[in-house]
């Protein structure tokens, strides 16, 4: 575990994102994909979804069932959402993704502090 997925666990637990649905896993999954190229933010159709179903062994279109049911938990509190990502209005999957992957990326390029876990879940 790396500190990207520690601030995207960190970000979805605030978002009281449940943890045992599918979609919590779809996003986390999305946010490494990401990392990885992201450009295929654009792509959300053609690219992001089929790299999440691949990786979960399912299909395109329960990825973004999966994500959009995750996000109506995180739309509840709008205050938090905007306090999280800095927005208050409800937003798309790929809206999310995108926002939730910068933000996440300027705090980790601001932020060199953060603890790093290595692969023992040792600090």
């Amino acid at each position: 575990m790396d500190k990207l997925d520690l601030e995207v666990i960190s970000a979805l637990r605030e978002l009281e994102v449940p943890v045992h649905l599918l979609g919590y896993e779809y996003i986390k999954t999305a946010l490494n994909v990401l990392r990885t190229d992201p450009s295929t933010i654009h792509r959300i159709i053609k690219e992001l979804y089929p790299a999440i179903a691949g990786i979960h062994n399912t299909k395109s279109s329960r990825v973004e069932r999966g994500i959009r049911h995750a996000l109506t938990f995180a739309f509840m509190d709008l205050a938090v959402l905007k306090k999280v990502i800095g927005t208050s209005r409800k937003l798309t999957n790929s809206e999310f993704l995108a926002t939730l992957h910068e933000v996440i990326m300027i705090k980790l390029a601001t932020n060199p502090v953060l603890v790093e876990v290595d692969r023992r879940g040792s600090h």
